[in-house]
Protein backbone atom coordinates (compact mmCIF):
# COMPACT_ATOMS: atom_id res chain seq x y z
CA UNK A 1 0.00 0.00 0.00
CA UNK A 2 2.77 2.44 0.89
CA UNK A 3 4.32 2.26 -2.71
CA UNK A 4 0.92 3.95 -3.81
CA UNK A 5 1.25 6.43 -1.63
CA UNK A 6 3.30 10.14 -2.22
CA UNK A 7 6.47 11.03 0.02
CA UNK A 8 4.45 13.80 1.86
CA UNK A 9 1.58 11.17 2.35
CA UNK A 10 4.51 8.58 3.48
CA UNK A 11 5.81 10.93 6.08
CA UNK A 12 2.26 11.44 8.05
CA UNK A 13 1.74 7.75 7.35
CA UNK A 14 5.01 7.31 9.84
CA UNK A 15 4.19 9.84 12.14
CA UNK A 16 0.90 8.49 12.68
CA UNK A 17 1.82 5.03 13.30
CA UNK A 18 4.83 6.36 15.67
CA UNK A 19 2.24 8.80 18.15
CA UNK A 20 0.38 5.16 18.22
CA UNK A 21 2.89 2.88 19.30
CA UNK A 22 3.75 5.93 21.78
CA UNK A 23 0.40 5.92 23.25
CA UNK A 24 0.06 1.99 23.30
CA UNK A 25 3.70 2.08 25.01
CA UNK A 26 2.88 4.39 27.79
CA UNK A 27 -0.69 2.92 28.58
CA UNK A 28 1.12 -0.59 28.95
CA UNK A 29 3.37 1.06 31.52
CA UNK A 30 2.73 0.56 35.38
CA UNK A 31 1.56 3.71 37.19
CA UNK A 32 2.99 3.65 40.34
CA UNK A 33 0.92 5.32 42.77
CA UNK A 34 2.24 6.97 46.35
CA UNK A 35 0.70 6.81 49.73
CA UNK A 36 1.17 9.96 52.18
CA UNK A 37 1.47 8.55 55.59
CA UNK A 38 1.04 10.23 58.99
CA UNK A 39 3.48 8.10 61.02
CA UNK A 40 4.02 8.84 64.69
CA UNK A 41 7.16 7.43 66.99
CA UNK A 42 8.78 6.70 70.02
CA UNK A 43 12.42 6.83 70.79
CA UNK A 44 13.75 5.37 74.09
CA UNK A 45 17.54 5.55 74.74
CA UNK A 46 19.05 2.95 76.12
CA UNK A 47 22.46 3.11 76.12
CA UNK A 48 23.12 5.46 78.84
CA UNK A 49 24.95 8.65 79.08
CA UNK A 50 26.07 9.97 75.40
CA UNK A 51 29.74 9.03 74.02
CA UNK A 52 30.92 12.66 73.59
CA UNK A 53 33.52 14.17 71.36
CA UNK A 54 34.73 17.65 71.47
CA UNK A 55 36.71 19.76 68.93
CA UNK A 56 39.11 20.23 67.28
CA UNK A 57 41.59 19.54 69.31
CA UNK A 58 43.73 21.94 70.39
CA UNK A 59 45.86 23.02 73.53
CA UNK A 60 42.64 24.58 74.94
CA UNK A 61 40.25 21.88 73.41
CA UNK A 62 40.57 17.92 74.70
CA UNK A 63 38.66 15.46 72.40
CA UNK A 64 37.20 13.80 75.70
CA UNK A 65 37.48 16.28 78.60
CA UNK A 66 36.69 19.69 76.15
CA UNK A 67 37.71 23.03 77.20
CA UNK A 68 37.12 26.67 76.52
CA UNK A 69 38.83 26.18 72.60
CA UNK A 70 35.87 24.00 71.53
CA UNK A 71 33.82 24.89 68.73
CA UNK A 72 31.69 21.93 68.81
CA UNK A 73 30.53 18.64 70.70
CA UNK A 74 29.42 15.19 68.83
CA UNK A 75 26.92 13.17 71.08
CA UNK A 76 26.56 9.57 70.20
CA UNK A 77 23.62 7.31 71.44
CA UNK A 78 21.30 5.13 70.72
CA UNK A 79 17.86 2.72 72.09
CA UNK A 80 14.94 1.28 71.12
CA UNK A 81 11.89 2.85 69.25
CA UNK A 82 8.40 1.94 68.35
CA UNK A 83 6.02 2.84 65.89
CA UNK A 84 2.68 4.11 67.82
CA UNK A 85 0.79 5.41 64.33
CA UNK A 86 1.16 4.39 60.92
CA UNK A 87 -0.87 2.54 58.95
CA UNK A 88 0.55 -1.33 58.45
CA UNK A 89 3.39 -0.63 60.52
CA UNK A 90 1.64 0.91 63.85
CA UNK A 91 3.45 -1.52 66.86
CA UNK A 92 6.66 -1.88 64.66
CA UNK A 93 9.85 -1.99 66.57
CA UNK A 94 13.04 -0.70 65.74
CA UNK A 95 16.88 -0.02 67.25
CA UNK A 96 18.60 2.94 66.40
CA UNK A 97 21.64 4.89 66.52
CA UNK A 98 22.86 8.72 65.87
CA UNK A 99 25.31 11.34 66.08
CA UNK A 100 24.50 14.92 67.22
CA UNK A 101 27.07 17.85 66.33
CA UNK A 102 26.19 20.97 68.49
CA UNK A 103 27.90 24.15 67.30
CA UNK A 104 29.61 25.97 70.28
CA UNK A 105 30.63 29.46 69.15
CA UNK A 106 26.91 30.02 67.39
CA UNK A 107 24.98 30.64 70.47
CA UNK A 108 21.85 32.49 69.83
CA UNK A 109 19.58 34.04 72.42
CA UNK A 110 16.57 31.23 73.52
CA UNK A 111 13.92 34.24 74.32
CA UNK A 112 14.68 33.82 78.12
CA UNK A 113 15.55 37.13 79.93
CA UNK A 114 15.84 39.44 82.83
CA UNK A 115 13.41 41.92 84.32
CA UNK A 116 16.26 44.89 81.97
CA UNK A 117 15.53 43.13 78.74
CA UNK A 118 19.19 41.31 78.57
CA UNK A 119 19.00 37.51 77.36
CA UNK A 120 19.82 35.17 79.88
CA UNK A 121 19.18 32.18 78.03
CA UNK A 122 21.00 30.48 75.03
CA UNK A 123 20.43 27.72 72.08
CA UNK A 124 23.16 26.09 69.90
CA UNK A 125 22.64 24.92 66.31
CA UNK A 126 22.55 20.99 65.61
CA UNK A 127 22.74 18.45 62.82
CA UNK A 128 23.43 14.81 62.85
CA UNK A 129 22.66 11.06 61.45
CA UNK A 130 20.33 8.69 62.68
CA UNK A 131 20.02 4.67 61.44
CA UNK A 132 16.88 2.27 62.00
CA UNK A 133 17.04 -1.43 62.24
CA UNK A 134 13.55 -2.90 62.73
CA UNK A 135 12.80 -6.62 63.64
CA UNK A 136 12.39 -7.99 60.15
CA UNK A 137 16.01 -6.32 59.08
CA UNK A 138 14.82 -3.02 56.91
CA UNK A 139 16.03 -0.12 57.66
CA UNK A 140 15.41 3.67 57.22
CA UNK A 141 18.28 6.66 57.41
CA UNK A 142 17.78 9.98 58.89
CA UNK A 143 19.08 13.62 58.84
CA UNK A 144 18.13 15.83 61.51
CA UNK A 145 18.76 19.29 62.09
CA UNK A 146 17.49 22.04 64.56
CA UNK A 147 18.61 23.60 67.86
CA UNK A 148 19.17 22.70 71.22
CA UNK A 149 17.73 25.54 73.90
CA UNK A 150 18.27 25.79 77.59
CA UNK A 151 14.87 24.75 79.48
CA UNK A 152 15.08 27.47 82.41
CA UNK A 153 14.91 31.06 82.92
CA UNK A 154 18.12 30.98 83.69
CA UNK A 155 21.03 29.75 81.63
CA UNK A 156 23.63 32.53 81.57
CA UNK A 157 26.91 32.02 79.25
CA UNK A 158 29.26 31.01 78.15
CA UNK A 159 27.70 27.96 76.83
CA UNK A 160 25.41 26.63 79.42
CA UNK A 161 22.80 24.47 77.92
CA UNK A 162 21.32 22.34 80.31
CA UNK A 163 19.20 21.60 81.28
CA UNK A 164 18.02 21.71 77.52
CA UNK A 165 15.03 21.19 75.09
CA UNK A 166 16.00 19.75 71.53
CA UNK A 167 13.81 20.71 68.52
CA UNK A 168 14.67 18.75 65.28
CA UNK A 169 13.23 18.81 62.08
CA UNK A 170 14.09 15.32 59.92
CA UNK A 171 14.51 14.02 56.69
CA UNK A 172 14.45 10.52 55.60
CA UNK A 173 17.41 9.89 53.27
CA UNK A 174 17.02 5.95 52.79
CA UNK A 175 15.43 2.74 53.51
CA UNK A 176 15.48 -0.90 52.90
CA UNK A 177 13.38 -3.74 52.83
CA UNK A 178 10.04 -2.77 53.42
CA UNK A 179 11.03 0.95 53.26
CA UNK A 180 12.67 0.87 49.59
CA UNK A 181 11.95 3.89 48.26
CA UNK A 182 10.75 5.88 51.45
CA UNK A 183 10.57 9.40 51.61
CA UNK A 184 9.29 12.16 53.77
CA UNK A 185 10.39 13.75 57.25
CA UNK A 186 9.08 15.36 60.72
CA UNK A 187 9.34 17.00 63.56
CA UNK A 188 10.49 16.02 67.25
CA UNK A 189 11.04 17.24 70.85
CA UNK A 190 12.69 15.63 73.37
CA UNK A 191 14.24 17.07 76.70
CA UNK A 192 18.04 16.28 78.42
CA UNK A 193 15.68 14.47 81.38
CA UNK A 194 13.44 12.19 80.20
CA UNK A 195 15.37 9.34 77.90
CA UNK A 196 12.45 9.95 75.42
CA UNK A 197 11.86 11.48 72.33
CA UNK A 198 8.78 12.06 70.40
CA UNK A 199 8.77 12.16 66.34
CA UNK A 200 5.53 12.83 63.80
CA UNK A 201 6.10 12.00 60.44
CA UNK A 202 4.43 12.01 56.88
CA UNK A 203 5.92 9.13 55.26
CA UNK A 204 5.59 9.40 51.20
CA UNK A 205 5.00 5.67 50.64
CA UNK A 206 5.59 3.96 47.42
CA UNK A 207 2.94 0.94 46.47
CA UNK A 208 2.08 -1.32 44.04
CA UNK A 209 1.55 -0.62 40.49
CA UNK A 210 -1.82 0.34 39.48
CA UNK A 211 -2.42 -1.29 36.31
Amino acid sequence: MLDNLSLSQRRVHTVGVGVLLSAVVLCATPVFAQELRHVAEVLKKTSGPPTLTFGPVSLTCSATMGGSGCKFITAGEGGIGKIVEGGDDTGSRFTWTKETTLLLLVLTPSGAHDASGVSTGSCAPSFGGEHWVFEDGSTIDLNGQGSVCCAVSSCPPPRRLQPAVFHVSTIITGGTGRFAGLKGGGERASASGPDRIIEEQVWEVPSVPEN
